[in-house]
């Protein structure tokens, strides 16, 4: 009888183990994830509390998604936390979504990791396809299921839409994509930054460059 309690017991962590990699499986490489897999990364809170968890980031609704137990959960207060290292990149709350820092200074940078879900177009020929119907409410989709489902419906399709943000001193934070729109938040230096990011090459969809020329306008 003991060896059956023993065996039994072997079959459940099994069983359990199974659907744990199943569901890891099923999550790894969605176009909607940040990380490729989920990792166990450093979160700390504002409490002064450091924890480890095994996290990933929702583009669509960003959203950090912890596993635990087998299930995938969000917190109702992001704003408990200090910051999280996603692949050791530190991510802040900013409402209920999560900035990556890319530089601190008097002009911090950071970078919206953000996507917009749409519908599939039609073929219209020469492998070209219509335009959707616009970007789609993934909670509004996800409602109503029990679960939080992280991937994809099929017949829609995930377009990038990410965003650079500056905090300037005095607390204000402005967005901007193109270099059209970052001269603009800043009118009194645009001639000379016109010139720093041709002479220097930056590129725009290169957070790497963009940090460099923050870098400069604080003077690091």
């Amino acid at each position: 009888m003991k060896l059956l309690k023993i065996a039994a017991g072997i079959v459940i962590l099994l069983t359990i183990t199974i659907n744990l990699k199943a569901q890891l499986d099923t999550a790894k490489n969605l176009p909607n994830l940040l990380l490729p897999e989920f990792r166990r990364s450093l979160i700390k809170f504002k409490s002064g509390e450091k924890k480890t968890a095994v996290v990933n980031y929702n583009l669509a609704t960003e959203e950090l998604v912890f596993l635990q137990d087998g299930k995938y959960l969000v917190l109702d207060n992001p704003q408990q936390i200090d910051t999280a290292f996603l692949a050791n990149k530190p991510f802040v709350p900013v409402g209920k979504a999560f900035y990556e820092v890319l530089l601190k200074g008097p002009v911090t940078l950071f970078f919206q990791h953000k996507c917009n879900v749409q519908q599939v177009g039609s073929s219209i020929g020469y492998g070209q396809r219509s335009r959707g119907t616009g970007p789609v409410n993934l909670k509004t989709m996800y409602a109503g299921t029990g679960t939080y489902n992280l991937e994809i419906p099929k017949g829609y399709e995930v377009i990038p839409a990410d965003e650079y943000w500056i905090r300037k001193e005095d607390g204000q934070m402005q967005n901007f994509v193109t270099r059209k729109q970052f001269l603009k938040l800043f009118p009194d230096r645009q001639k000379e930054l016109d010139q720093f990011i041709n002479t220097n090459r930056i590129d725009f969809k290169k957070p790497a460059d963009v940090a460099k020329l923050v870098s400069y306008i604080s003077g690091n």
